[in-house]
């Protein structure tokens, strides 16, 4: 197992929750805020946790806050600005809003890393491209499509060294519920 000390977290906090109202990753969902059910996870694979979001984030101890240096263009602007504040080679990325994703899950998705760039999950046929492994290395692509105004990160993710990695029922710690994305209050009654 790779060392916690060779490991960032970087959560991807700062969309503006135009669906759910008001900042998602400061919602409670089962007793606890969005954004706590994924440092939960990290945090035995970790050894620091960046949270990238454009509005403070209330009592964060064991995480330190990043601001986009490219506002209003989207997830690839917090991937840049975590992968730029990020010390380690390897940083595992997921979103605020995926509160099911478990240290398990992001053990199997380091393991799998390899020589690759980036690993990303794919499910029934469904990548996330906004959750996985993701090399600093990476940062140079982020930096030069962000200079030509290419804000996607699954374009982003094509140019570089990158592969899609399977979760499916037969992996141990699967659930149909691993990837729920929590946008709206609707998506809270799950």
């Amino acid at each position: 197992m790779i060392p916690a000390a060779e490991i960032t977290g970087i959560i991807l906090a700062g969309g503006q929750s135009l669906r759910m109202g008001s900042n998602k990753a400061l919602v409670s969902w089962k007793g606890k805020r969005l954004v706590d059910w994924v440092m939960e996870a990290l945090r035995p694979l970790c050894s620091r946790i960046i949270i990238s979001a454009n509005e403070d984030i209330p009592n964060l101890t064991e995480a330190e806050l990043v601001k986009d240096h490219h506002r209003g263009i989207g997830p690839a602007a917090g991937i840049e600005a975590g992968l730029s504040a990020s010390n380690t080679r390897l940083n595992i990325l997921a979103t605020c809003d995926t509160p099911m994703l478990s240290t398990p899950f992001f053990k199997y998705m380091l393991e799998m890393h390899g020589d690759f760039e980036i690993s990303i999950p794919v499910h029934h046929g469904v990548n996330e491209p906004l959750i996985g492994v993701y090399n600093r290395s990476a940062l140079n692509n982020f930096r030069e499509a962000i200079s030509k105004g290419l804000y996607k990160p699954p374009a982003i993710i094509r140019s570089c060294n990158f592969q899609e990695v399977p979760v499916c029922g037969e992996s141990g710690f699967y659930n149909p519920g691993l990837f729920l994305n929590i946008n709206s209050r609707e998506d809270m009654a799950i």
